[in-house]
């Protein structure tokens, strides 16, 4: 949400509204948030996060990524 002009915790909020009701399977990219916790435990979602380090950053920083979905995953990264 911080990396494009325009998209909002709303907007990313109704995203989520919109995938808690498709009748077809998904799977969302995105970075931690009390909101997506909310919707993975209340909606029984899988995911895992990724945690990996910033290549054009020399301070040794990492960023999380999250992915969830409505249907089982497996952690490959581990």
């Amino acid at each position: 949400m911080g990396h494009y002009d325009g998209y909002t915790i709303e907007d990313f909020e109704m995203l989520l509204k919109i995938l808690s009701n498709i009748e077809g399977k998904f799977l969302l990219s995105s970075y931690p948030s009390e909101i997506l916790t909310k919707y993975i435990k209340d909606k029984k979602w899988s995911s895992f996060e990724i945690k990996m380090h910033v290549a054009v950053s020399n301070n040794g920083k990492k960023k999380i990524e999250v992915l969830t979905a409505n249907y089982p995953i497996k952690n490959y990264f581990n």
